[in-house]
C-alpha cells in the first residue's frame, strides 16, 4: 500500500485555533505572548499529534494504491486517511471503474470503501488506485467558493493539541523542561505540564488522549 498526497492544505492550518491558545495563556505576561510565536507552537503541536497518530490528519487530496492478490477477494478497501470526505475516482489495473449513479459508498469514520453495484459484492484481484479527500477539516479551511467550512476536529484532539502547544510555550519561557511550577511572593503561583520525550514530545494528558485513538482505531 502506498499513500500519496496530491493536494496539501495551505500552510498555517493547525488542529486548534489561535484564539483558543491565546485564551488559555491569558494569565501570562503580555510581553511573552505574540501571535507569530503562538502560531509556531500550534504548528509544532499539530505536527507532534500527527506523528503520534501515525497518519496525515489535515484534510487534503490523496491517492492510495492497494493490491489484492490472485485468489483473494475483499468486501472493502481500507483508506488510510479518515474521515473520508469524498471519493473522486477508483481505477483497477489502470482502468477507471464506474461508481454508478449513486457514487462510491464509503464509511466516513472507518475509511472502508465498498464496491459499486456494477462491480458486485467484492473487490477482485488487481491493483487499485483510489483518489479521495480525507482528513479533519480544521478552523480556517474554505470550500471552492471561499465559504468557511465547519471544523470536524474532535474536541479531545483539539484539547490534546492545545495542551501540547501550551507545554511548548511554558518550556520556552521557563527554559527548564523539567520545571512544573513556580511561585513569586506578591505575584502568585503558576503550574503547567511539560512535554515528555518518552511520549513523543507530548504532555501526559495529550499522550493519554492519543493512546485512546490508537487502541480504539482512528475515526
Amino acid at each position: 500500500m502506498t499513500l500519496t498526497l496530491l493536494e496539501a492544505p495551505s500552510d498555517g492550518f493547525t488542529l486548534a485555533p489561535l484564539d483558543a491558545l491565546r485564551d488559555q495563556l491569558a494569565g501570562e505576561p503580555a510581553c511573552q505572548i505574540s501571535d507569530p510565536a503562538l502560531c509556531d507552537y500550534l504548528a509544532q503541536a499539530t505536527a507532534l499529534v500527527q506523528s503520534m497518530l501515525g497518519r496525515p490528519v489535515l484534510a487534503g487530496l490523496y491517492r492510495q494504491t492497494l493490491r489484492i492478490g490472485d485468489g483473494e477477494r475483499r468486501l472493502s478497501l481500507p483508506l488510510s486517511v479518515t474521515p473520508v470526505i469524498s471519493v473522486s475516482s477508483v481505477t483497477q489495473d489502470g482502468f477507471t471503474l464506474d461508481p454508478g449513479p449513486e457514487g462510491w459508498e464509503s464509511g466516513a469514520l472507518s475509511g472502508l470503501l465498498y464496491p459499486s453495484l456494477l462491480q458486485g459484492a467484492w473487490w477482485w484481484p488487481g491493483c487499485y488506485r483510489v483518489t479521495f479527500r480525507g482528513g479533519w477539516i480544521v478552523p480556517g479551511m474554505k470550500d471552492a467558493d471561499g465559504n468557511a467550512l465547519a471544523s470536524t476536529v474532535p474536541a479531545d484532539i483539539r484539547t490534546a493539541t492545545l495542551s501540547t502547544a501550551r507545554a511548548l510555550f511554558h518550556t520556552a519561557q521557563r527554559g527548564d523542561p523539567l520545571l512544573r511550577s513556580e511561585s513569586e511572593q506578591g505575584v502568585g503561583a503558576s503550574s503547567w505540564t511539560t512535554h515528555d520525550v518518552a511520549s513523543g514530545g507530548l504532555p501526559p494528558e495529550a499522550a493519554a488522549i492519543l493512546a485512546r485513538y490508537d487502541s480504539a482505531g482512528l475515526s
